[in-house]
């Protein structure tokens, strides 16, 4: 007995111990770097925008991709940081979306109006990199390099493959713009498929035209016949005036040097903001008013992924549930910001995620800002907010549903496979991929998507404050654009994540000038807990798998084959221009 109490008194002495000290060196990190560094001028911010950019700051073990908003912050910080002389910008190739980089412009061109230097650097890069470049001050291009320019939607249509193979894939779609199965049941573009697509690529080609001319100050006519060209040279460029030399990084070190002095400091982004923080005790205690951040990235899922290991670019319905119902409340959140990048999912998912939004905004603001894409699903939840933000470049709306059934009958006589159903209920074969569908069942489906669809519809008007009919004629699975979204009324104002911010701060009544903490969902976990998520999962999986080798491919081919409808409320086959 003794020997236990003296156990537990060293493994309680060792953690007082270990918090102690942790919560030492935070104090002295923070009064070392005061909220900046010890270089009192002469500072570069670097930003580099390749690859991909993300939204969520990632819970691997390993570094991950920047997000929107540590870009978006640490630009604008550096435009009113006096240390700050200059900032480094390398472009391309940019992994993402136009409508994030539409977020990132107009913090450059926040930087930009400070005066102070803005220098960018293309080596070889699309449309959206020189899009990010022509906010730059300078732009160099490295002299062997080129650009490409064009919008291009590339659609493949399986229907000749899968009748070659036997396979009938039967889809039900709620209106002509519910696109998501064309692709396995058509041989070409259907009208509305086609009328759809040319309205999205207009809209972002005139949006490039009109803020690329702009930004660089070009004469519209001129850069459509650039646009035209397809591939330019370095050369080429030049005379365009989208670069404004040809240069390499020593180029734009020497230019660093003359405006920073040649001991200047280079800081990335991350480093920048651990540095540059005008509160460095701030977190450690309590007072000031919360925003809650909250993310809702990926397709979106039943169930809950919080605890689940390599779950990114899933939204479990349960899980941003619950972070909205944790804000709504906690008497210190004061408003809610939901931050939506997803194409959709499961309509039951989505459908859990909106009912807590629409029970958060009758108790304090809930705002909404779209990302790349909030399409069908991604609609949904936004439906309900008080305010809905938007990229002139999001793709949104597709307010319908659908779903696909795969009969394989004509597969399995080719191979020479039968099969023999035995069961009880007259419908227990509804999803059995070695039958097709009996007429009534059919016409059972069909009227189960229609019910589903009106549904969406009645959900949208009630949040958007909308008529059915109002509704039902921009809905029908169409896509929009976020410009076209604020014409039509499904959005409800151009912006970003930090418009969005500010006019959550706004309604929640926090004033101008006063503190207040923006606490983001999902929590980035620390390295202890991640390693211990990582011992619990191998502890229970490895068991399962060594006993059966076969339980993983047993398990992932019975998933293929549900049991009930998943109608989906989702838009996977978005133009290429959104990616």
């Amino acid at each position: 007995m003794a020997e236990t109490r003296s156990a537990l008194w060293l493994v309680a002495t060792i953690i007082f111990f270990a918090m102690v000290t942790a919560v030492a060196m935070y104090l002295l990190s923070g009064l070392l770097q005061g909220g900046m560094s010890a270089t009192s001028s002469g500072l570069v911010l670097e930003v580099k925008l390749s690859g991909a950019l993300a939204e969520v700051q990632g819970s691997g073990l390993f570094a991950s991709p920047l997000t929107v908003r540590e870009v978006d912050e640490a630009i604008r910080r550096a435009a009113s940081d006096r240390r700050v002389s200059a900032l480094a910008l390398e472009v391309g190739p940019f992994v993402g979306g136009l409508a994030k980089a539409q977020e990132i412009h107009a913090a450059l061109e926040v930087f930009r109006e400070s005066g102070k230097p803005l220098l960018a650097l293309l080596e070889i890069g699309s449309g959206t990199d020189i899009y990010l470049a022509s906010a730059a001050t300078t732009v160099y291009q490295i002299p062997s390099g080129q650009l490409t320019l064009g919008l291009l939607i590339q659609e493949a249509f399986y229907k000749d493959l899968f009748d070659t193979l036997g396979i009938q894939f039967e889809a039900f779609h709620s209106g002509p713009f519910k696109t998501a199965m064309h692709s396995y049941t058509r041989r070409e573009l259907s009208d509305a498929q086609r009328e759809m697509s040319e309205s999205l690529l207009g809209s972002l080609y005139e949006g490039w035209i009109d803020e690329v001319a702009e930004a660089r100050d070009l004469d519209p006519v001129l850069l459509r016949s650039a646009y035209d060209r397809g591939i330019l040279l370095p050369s080429d460029a030049l005379e365009y005036g989208l670069v404004d030399e040809l240069g390499y990084r020593s180029d734009i070190d020497a230019r660093l040097n003359e405006v920073a002095g040649r001991g200047h400091e280079r800081l990335g982004v991350r480093r920048y903001l651990q540095i540059s923080s005008r509160t460095p005790l701030s977190g450690l205690f309590g007072g000031a008013p919360v925003i809650a951040l909250i993310h809702v990235s990926g397709m979106i899922v039943p169930g809950d992924t919080e605890d689940v290991l390599f779950a990114g670019n899933l939204a479990a319905g349960n899980t941003i549930a619950r972070y909205i119902r944790q804000a709504r409340q906690d008497r210190s959140v004061r408003a809610i910001v939901l931050r939506v990048d997803s194409p959709g999912g499961v309509m039951s998912a989505a459908d859990i995620i909106g009912r807590e939004a629409q029970l958060a905004a009758e108790q304090k603001p809930v705002i909404v800002s779209m990302s790349d894409v909030a399409a069908s699903g991604g609609y949904w939840i936004a439906s309900p907010a008080t305010k809905i933000y938007a990229d002139r470049a999001t793709y949104t709306g597709s307010i319908g549903v659908v779903m696909g059934r795969l009969n394989l009958s004509g597969t399995y006589e080719m191979l020479g496979v039968n099969h023999e159903l035995l069961k009880r209920g007259e419908n227990a074969d509804l999803f059995s991929d070695a039958i097709p569908l009996r007429p009534e069942q059919a016409q059972l489906l069909e009227r189960n998507m229609l019910i589903a669809y009106e549904q969406f519809v009645d959900w949208v008007a009630e949040g958007r404050g909308m008529t059915r009919e109002e509704v039902t004629a921009l809905a029908a699975g169409r896509v929009w654009t976020g410009a076209q979204a604020v014409e039509n009324g499904l959005v409800d104002e151009i912006g970003g994540l930090r418009e969005a911010v500010v006019f959550a701060r706004s309604e929640a009544g926090i004033s101008r000038g006063s503190r207040a903490m923006l606490r983001i969902y999902p929590r980035r976990r620390s390295l202890f807990e991640q390693i211990s998520r990582l011992m619990a999962a191998g502890t229970v999986m490895a068991p399962q798998s060594m006993l059966n080798p076969r339980w993983k491919a047993l398990e992932a081919f019975r998933m293929l084959r549900p049991g009930s409808p998943v109608w989906a409320l989702m838009d996977h086959s978005l133009p290429a221009p959104a990616r």
